[in-house]
């Protein structure tokens, strides 16, 4: 994903994220959680929560892909990501993405485990666990939802939601992503 391109679409997350009503809206939107997927949802920072309810706010039309929305970047765990992390990872991404690659190699030839949360536990706690975590937030979430009950459907387009889409509910998924 460029980020050059979605720089609008950044730009009014930050705001939204600065509202003071976020956590109302939030909790509203929760709704339509289960109780396990509300605990990963508000377990978002303000930011992610705010991207999310941007992101669901235009799929409002398909109840599977408004809860999709909802929690396709609950895998971002704050305790693991932090925003030293995020920045640096960003940075990269747009000014020195041979350099990313090149380090996100290095973090995956040093995670070792049967599943993603595993392997994100074998790193130690810092850069290295947190370049893993934005580069598999997908798989952890999915992880993560899996664990919580979730539809194979949902825990699906969770874990997918950064690959080439699969079907029309994954284009539209990623689409909105990818604009906000």
């Amino acid at each position: 994903m460029n980020t050059w391109r979605n720089l609008p679409g950044k730009a009014l997350v930050s705001l939204l994220a600065l509202d003071p009503r976020l956590r109302a809206r939030g909790e509203r939107a929760a709704a339509v959680l289960s109780p396990e997927e509300k605990r990963l949802f508000s377990g978002m920072d303000r930011y992610d929560r705010a991207h999310s309810l941007a992101v669901a706010s235009r799929l409002r039309d398909d109840p599977l892909l408004y809860r999709a929305a909802l929690l396709h970047d609950c895998g971002k765990l704050t305790e693991e990501l932090d925003l030293k992390v995020r920045w640096a990872y960003t940075f990269l991404e747009v000014f020195a993405p041979r350099l990313l690659s090149r380090v996100a190699a290095r973090v995956e030839r040093e995670a070792h485990g049967q599943d993603v949360l595993e392997r994100m536990r074998s790193l130690t706690p810092g850069w290295r666990r947190g370049i893993y975590v934005q580069l598999h937030h997908g798989e952890v979430a999915a992880a993560l939802l899996e664990r919580a009950g979730s539809d194979v459907e949902l825990v699906r387009l969770v874990r997918d939601h950064q690959r080439e889409p699969r079907d029309e509910r994954a284009r539209r998924l990623r689409e909105m992503d990818d604009a906000l």
